[in-house]
């Protein structure tokens, strides 16, 4: 399974040209790192107790998106 990087950054790209003062569109980090959460445990919860790299695979792909969103926010938040 290819594995896709995921961007949090990319809607802020079109907005950084208007300027340093122009109101950012920050994308709402609580609810996406709360939706890719979810997704682990539902992921944990149909595998089991049986053992499946697969899913800890996904599992961890899922957990690196929801660090990059965190991360980009706190980003951000330094930017401003």
């Amino acid at each position: 399974m290819p594995r896709r990087q995921y961007d949090p950054m990319a809607a802020l790209t079109d907005d950084l040209s208007s300027g340093p003062d122009a109101d950012l569109d920050l994308p709402d980090v609580e609810a996406t790192v709360s939706e890719l959460l979810a997704e682990v445990d539902e992921l944990r919860e149909s595998v089991g107790d049986t053992f499946s790299l697969a899913a800890l695979e996904r599992q961890a792909n899922l957990l690196e998106q929801a660090h990059d969103a965190l991360t980009a926010a706190l980003d951000a938040v330094d930017r401003r």
